[in-house]
């Protein structure tokens, strides 16, 4: 995607992607962050809490959002003023989801975009809700 400016923008503009939370994203995420709850790392404690299997670390899928939203939707020109995540699903090791950041609102004479984020299952589960706000620096 070109580097967006401030009236490049529309509402209603959005961005997706699928990204795939195989074992070897979990592996480097744990070794970042030493992260081991046993939640996330030990099937059997985590079907004993009620889950399918392993579940992916919040603060893993928190991640891709930096990127989408610094790299793609509203892009390089712009900082990230706030991001507020709300979790309703798991993700687990091995799912695919999609992810998408859906221009909200514009506030022109603050040079800032609002911003609705979401994470979902092929099957329509949300994973994760959320709201964003970019501030354009050019």
């Amino acid at each position: 995607m070109a580097l967006l400016g401030l009236d490049d923008v529309q509402v209603g503009q959005s961005f997706s992607e699928e990204v795939l939370f195989d074992e070897a994203t979990i592996e480097r995420f744990l070794g970042l962050t030493r992260d081991t709850a046993s939640i996330h790392t030990n099937e059997a404690f985590s079907r004993q809490k009620g889950f399918d299997t392993l579940v992916v670390h919040g603060f893993l899928l928190s991640i891709q959002f930096s990127r989408i939203l610094g790299m793609e939707l509203p892009g390089e020109n712009t900082v990230i003023g706030t991001i507020q995540l709300e979790f309703h699903a798991p993700v687990y090791v091995g799912d695919r989801v999609t992810y998408t950041a859906s221009v909200r609102r514009i506030l022109r004479p603050l040079g800032t975009v609002a911003l609705d984020l979401d994470i979902r299952k092929a099957d329509g589960t949300v994973c994760v809700e959320g709201k964003a706000s970019c501030v354009f620096k050019t």
